[in-house]
Order: C-alpha cells, then sequence, then structure tokens
C-alpha cells in the first residue's frame, strides 16, 4: 500500500492487554505506521525494539505536538482514560480507547458530547460486541432484539470494583441484545467492602418491553462468562468465548471454535479484540459511526451506574484504590 495511503497511529500505554490484543493486529496490518508511543519507562528502547514505534514520548502532550498522527489508541489504566482522550479529540484526532471510557458517566457523556462537535471518531473497546459467538448468537433475534437475555461473567476472587471493570462487557452486551433504553433497574451485591464487591444480580427492563439479567459473582468456583437469550420463537446459548447453540421449531445448531492451543493469541479473535481494532481503522477511513461509539459506551455506563447504585455500591472511585489491570508501561 502506498505510504501516502497508510495511517499513523499512536499509542498510549503498552500494558499486559494492549501487547497481546491490540498492538499484534495493528502491527501485523501494512496500512497502518505506528508512529508514536507514549510510555513511562525512562528507557524505552526495549519497547521500540520489541515494536516498530518510529519515536517514544513521556506525555500525550509531547507526542501530539510532535508527531504527525491521524488516531490515537488509548490503552492506559482507566483513571488516565479522560484526560488521553479528551487532549487527542481537541486536537483533531480519532481516538480509540480501551473500556471503560471514563470512570464517572458523566465523563463518558461529555467526551462523547466533544467527539461528535469536533466530528472525530471515538470508539471504546467493549470488544465483546465483535466475538463471533455473540455477533451470530444476535442476529438469530434480527432487529427485534432478545425478549429475554441472561448475561453472566463469574469467577473466584475479586477485585477493586470488580463490576465496575469486569462486567460492564455484559451490561454493554444486555443493551445490545435487548435494544431499547432502561427505564426500570433492581439489583442486589454481597459486598463487605463495597469497592471490592463478592458479586452482583441486576434485573433490567428495557422501553421495548425485553428484560435484562446480569449475574456477576465473584466467588465462584471457576471462570465463566455465558449469555442466555430468548426471542422471536430462538433460544440462544453461548459459552464464551467459543460455544454457540441456537435451537429454533425445527432444530438446533451447534458451533464450536476451540483450538487445539488455546492461549491469548487465539483469545485475541474469539473474544473480538482484533475485530474491534479493525472496526475502528474502517470507520476511521469512511467516517461512519463505530459500533461502540463513545455514545454507545457512555449510554452503558449510565445503566452500569444504575445497577451499582440499586446495589448500593458507589459510582465513583476509592481515591489511592485504582485497579490497573490495564498497567500502563
Amino acid at each position: 500500500m502506498p505510504v501516502a495511503e497508510r495511517l499513523r497511529v499512536g499509542i498510549v500505554g503498552v500494558g499486559n492487554i494492549a501487547a497481546i490484543a491490540q498492538l499484534p493486529t495493528l502491527a501485523d496490518r501494512d496500512d497502518i505506521e505506528l508512529a508514536a508511543v507514549v510510555t513511562r519507562k525512562p528507557d524505552p528502547s526495549p519497547l521500540l525494539k520489541r515494536w516498530p514505534f518510529e519515536a517514544a514520548y513521556g506525555t500525550v502532550e509531547q507526542m501530539v505536538e510532535s508527531t504527525p498522527l491521524d488516531a490515537v489508541f488509548v490503552l492506559t489504566p482507566r483513571h488516565q482514560h479522560v484526560a488521553a482522550v479528551e487532549h487527542c479529540l481537541n486536537a483533531g484526532l480519532d481516538v480509540f480507547c480501551e473500556k471503560p471510557l471514563a470512570t464517572k458517566a458523566e465523563d463518558a457523556v461529555r467526551l462523547a458530547d466533544l467527539a461528535e462537535a469536533r466530528s472525530r471518531i471515538l470508539m471504546v473497546g467493549l470488544n465483546r460486541r465483535f466475538a463471533p459467538v455473540y455477533e451470530e448468537g444476535k442476529a438469530a433475534f434480527g432487529r427485534e432484539g432478545a425478549a429475554f437475555c441472561v448475561a453472566q461473567k463469574n469467577r473466584d476472587g475479586s477485585e477493586f470494583r470488580a463490576t465496575f471493570e469486569n462486567s460492564i462487557h455484559m451490561v454493554d452486551l444486555l443493551r445490545w441484545y435487548c435494544g431499547g433504553s432502561p427505564v426500570a433497574v433492581t439489583a442486589s451485591a454481597i459486598a463487605p467492602d463495597q469497592w471490592q464487591e463478592d458479586g452482583v444480580s441486576a434485573l433490567v427492563q428495557f422501553d421495548n418491553g425485553h428484560s435484562g439479567m446480569l449475574v456477576a459473582a465473584r466467588n465462584a468456583g471457576r471462570w465463566e462468562e455465558k449469555l442466555d437469550a430468548y426471542g422471536s420463537g430462538a433460544s440462544v446459548y453461548i459459552e464464551a468465548p467459543d460455544r454457540l447453540m441456537i435451537s429454533r421449531e425445527g432444530g438446533t445448531s451447534l458451533r464450536e471454535m476451540r483450538n487445539e492451543a488455546y492461549g491469548w493469541s487465539t483469545a485475541t479473535k474469539s473474544f473480538g479484540f482484533a475485530r474491534a481494532v479493525e472496526h475502528f481503522i474502517d470507520r476511521v477511513r469512511d467516517r461512519a459511526e463505530p459500533l461502540t461509539s463513545g455514545r454507545e459506551a457512555a449510554l452503558t455506563q449510565l445503566l452500569l451506574d444504575q445497577i451499582l447504585r440499586a446495589a448500593g455500591l458507589p459510582t465513583e472511585e476509592d481515591p489511592g484504590r485504582e485497579w490497573v489491570s490495564h498497567s500502563q508501561q
């Protein structure tokens, strides 16, 4: 591809998820130039040897001022998202941000407003919408959507604001599968520590009459992510990331996508990480609205706030206790 047609991309933060999900996808594309990276490492030379970055900077401001860019990926811990996304949007750049878009729903709404005001593409890494099993499962219900949907993400062990950090994917899937806007939310939590809960369950009623249920246990015996949905004469059963069963009156179809060697390289595709990156690049080029736009992410975060409040959990961070699952490097 001619150099003039390549997109110059900047990366902010190269932590665990970035190194195994977004960066390999970007580095494999011949229409992308990894123009710059923002890193906190005093010596960025090992990073520049591993990935084909042209330059490294200590701050977002330095990178944007010094390097011509078309788009930026913000892949830092969540409490650093707002400042980086806001600066890049104001600089006229398109932005892909890891989920969640912000630590507060009002900031997520504000960033969505800013992207629209600046005519910029803003997409959030709610990658489950791009996972093959979830895509195919949703297609079974057509435009009407699922009348009933139960989304679960359970695991052994808790972490800081578990429902906010991990279960936001399942809340987003409930919105996507059921459609409509939430009109009533009930929820309960097991939370000896309100910022480090053992689990949450919630029931969401949407204005189109559809219902969604969330189960997010952090005291389970094993890691699991699954979704059951019903409506339009179809039943869908998903065990993420690789098992999908669809039943209708005429019979049942089963799709299994297990690979012999399972690992993060496989999960990058099966959980939708790679497709999310590709979707963003396509939207930068055609200027259409992303499936997981800043606006969609803000709406999901507003629903998540309703669930947290209904369960008696805080909707804000506990200063000094930020969980850094996407540790910046």
